[in-house]
């Protein structure tokens, strides 16, 4: 399992998205200087005993997923067609990610009035594209490999 180039592909996916839980998408900044951080989950109010100014709970919902189908896919190494439908259906989870956080950052930057600072972790799931594609490459070899192997018998 670990040994396969493909695993370490999707080891890098589920790192990057990972780590989309635990730093702001976004800043905004309105005209009275009020910093607002973007987080996954939406918006936090700036004082602690308040509800969050804005909920996007499909981002999260949607990390989740992410997450949780790169460890299916993962751990189903011996079934290499359904690691790379599953595979795929990440890439089209990670696209969606892109854009419900550029969707939902929009949304606030009209009704806050604000500028909008996109973070870094934003390009992580287009890195997650890119490794994830690498991997169903490099599933399509292992699976051309053991049916040669079979041809031959």
């Amino acid at each position: 399992m670990i040994q396969r180039i493909q695993t370490l592909f999707l080891l890098g996916v589920l790192i990057l998205i990972t780590l989309m839980f635990f730093f702001p998408l976004a800043e905004l900044i309105d005209s009275a200087n009020n910093s607002y951080s973007f987080i996954y989950r939406g918006i936090p109010s700036l004082t602690d005993g308040e509800p969050m100014l804005f909920k996007a709970y499909p981002i999260a919902i949607l990390l989740v997923i992410i997450v949780l189908n790169v460890l299916v896919t993962i751990f189903s190494y011996k079934k290499r067609i359904r690691q790379i439908r599953l595979t795929v259906f990440n890439i089209l989870c990670m696209l969606g990610i892109m854009g419900l956080v550029y969707y939902n950052v929009n949304s606030q930057v009209e009704v806050l009035q604000a500028i909008v600072k996109y973070s870094l972790i934003n390009a992580f799931p287009l890195v997650g594209i890119v490794l994830s594609y690498l991997a169903i490459r490099n599933i399509g070899k292992d699976e051309a490999m053991i049916r040669s192997m079979d041809r031959i018998r």
